[in-house]
């Protein structure tokens, strides 16, 4: 969703190494050589520890260099980044950056950093490799980097670029997404599935999982997909009313927007089952419109704005030699099904919230209402 990430990685990024090991690889600077940063364990939110633990005593710097602020998501993000740090009494500066989708100011924050001496630089590397430099010069000058939202593709080397990274494993988002959908229509009916920007590896790796899943049922038909939108709703709305126009019948859609609900709402045709990722505004919809649309059953897995807190915690670990065995690969949970009678599954719509609050944040309700008024 463009907006909520609008990341963009090379192509280049796929061919990089990617290195994974148990304990940090030998080749880490030695001042984080013998921590242990668990950066291949798979694992989901129920894993997450207290970030007491791993605050230690002496006086840090932390900061979180964003690739771009201009957006609900990252405005969450950050709320959590600092909400995170700030029970550590021992935090002395808390520092956010916003690279405003340029590479070049993001290196320049980066290189700020360094030159100031933080302790801890948390990274959403928008512009991809063209951060590896950069974040490397860090890593050699002793600060714990930590890369978040990375994506499944290789992204550099670990242990060199980077300390480690805590990724959403898209994949595994596709494959729950699609099986959710599966299960939904009864192994039957007519789906189109909407991306992102063009070529970009986090469109790509759900396709890799839903495509696995689509392809043992053969009664589910995918019509179209993945459809580029640039997480851009009115795009993704238009592109759904040319495929409302072009099929007949279309039985499932799975996005990251509210723009195809809004397409079947101004075509008044009756909204089918949806997939995707939480939001205010997608579950204010389904409660105003589900009752005259039975089709609309909704599944939303969490957006993950709290995966900038367990970057923060791992490169805490890393500063204070404490080992970190939090999950760094994090299949993310559902946040809403209205097909479970699982009461925590429930829509969650809440209309004292803007419609870009996200349900499954870490920051109170006040808060997100309190960043995303400015």
């Amino acid at each position: 969703m463009a907006s909520r990430i609008g990341l963009i990685l090379g192509a280049t990024a796929l061919a990089l190494t990617w290195q994974m090991a148990t304990t940090l690889p030998a080749n880490a600077q030695n001042a984080f050589s013998n921590v242990d940063l668990a950066p291949d364990k798979t694992g989901g939110i129920e894993d997450m520890e207290d970030i007491t633990k791993y605050c230690g005593d002496k006086p840090i710097k932390v900061a979180y260099a964003d690739g771009w602020g201009g957006n609900y998501w990252r405005q969450i993000t950050r709320a959590e980044f600092e909400d995170e740090a700030a029970k550590c009494p021992n935090i002395t500066e808390v520092r956010y950056t916003d690279g405003e989708f340029s590479a070049e100011k993001q290196i320049a924050d980066i290189r700020g950093l360094i030159a100031q001496d933080f302790d801890v630089i948390v990274v959403f590397a928008d512009t991809g490799v063209a951060q590896l430099r950069v974040m490397r010069q860090a890593t050699e000058a002793g600060i714990a980097v930590v890369p978040f939202t990375t994506g499944d593709a290789p992204f550099g080397e670990l242990g060199v670029d980077y300390l480690t990274r805590v990724t959403e494993t898209q994949i595994g988002l596709g494959k729950m997404l699609a099986e959710w959908m599966v299960e939904t229509l009864g192994g039957e009916g007519n789906v189109i599935v909407q991306g992102g920007t063009p070529g970009n590896p986090m469109t790509a790796s759900q396709a890799v999982g839903w495509q696995e899943v689509f392809a043992a049922h053969p009664g589910i038909t995918v019509l179209e997909g993945p459809v580029d939108t640039n997480w851009d709703p009115a795009q993704a709305q238009k592109v759904t009313a040319a495929a409302i126009a072009k099929y007949d019948k279309i039985d499932g859609i799975m996005a990251e927007t509210t723009g195809p609900i809004r397409a079947f709402l101004a075509a008044g045709r009756p909204i089918p089952a949806w997939a995707g990722q939480d939001l205010n505004e997608l579950s204010c919809l389904w409660q105003d419109n589900h009752g005259a649309n039975p089709t609309f059953k909704l599944a939303t897995a969490s957006a993950h704005t709290w995966l900038v807190r367990l970057a923060l915690r791992k490169g805490l670990a890393a500063v204070n030699g404490i080992d970190n065995l939090e999950p760094s690969l994090i299949d993310l949970p559902f946040s809403e099904d209205s097909t479970s009678s699982d009461p925590a599954l429930a829509v969650k719509c809440d209309k004292n919230l803007p419609p870009t609050a996200i349900p499954s944040a870490m920051v109170t309700g006040e808060k997100m209402k309190e960043i995303l008024a400015n």
